[in-house]
């Protein structure tokens, strides 16, 4: 009875493990399909410069690709991998998807895929890496004697 008992909990586990994995893998198919239908939206073809707007616009890659590699952290957190390769991730995948987003942009009316977008984006993803990074220095179970 005990070992019925046991597969059941196992069972439990898998499944809500299996739910909260497929939760944030929506979660991070929507926000990259948000990106994506923001990069879809044409431009006005005309080009002139304000400070305002840089900074806003540029200010939306960097939360945009932040939130990004938020969410690709979490869907590596139900996999047990080293910690570098789950940072190696973290980074790569955000950074494919900020090259093939402004790859997007050329096709789009009055949009331009400009590799400067490219190295924004980076600071959202290398934001978010970071703060890992002194998380982890803060939080490690493993103190090292100062």
């Amino acid at each position: 009875m005990p070992k019925e008992k046991k597969k059941k909990e196992e069972s439990s586990k898998r499944k809500k493990r299996f739910s909260g994995e497929f939760i944030w893998l929506l979660m991070l198919f929507i926000w990259a399909a948000g990106i994506f239908t923001a990069s879809s939206i044409p431009g006005s073809g005309e080009h002139y410069w304000d400070l305002g707007v840089f900074l806003e616009r540029k200010g939306a890659h960097i939360f945009e690709f932040f939130v990004l590699a938020y969410l690709v952290w979490k869907v590596t957190d139900f996999h047990e991998t080293a910690f570098s390769k789950k940072i190696f991730f973290v980074f790569l995948m955000p950074f494919i998807y900020a090259v093939s987003d402004e790859a997007h942009q050329l096709f789009v009316f009055g949009r331009e895929g400009k590799p400067l977008d490219v190295g924004i984006d980076l600071i959202g993803i290398l934001s978010f890496i970071l703060l890992i990074l002194i998380w982890r220095r803060i939080f490690s179970k493993e103190k090292t004697p100062a």
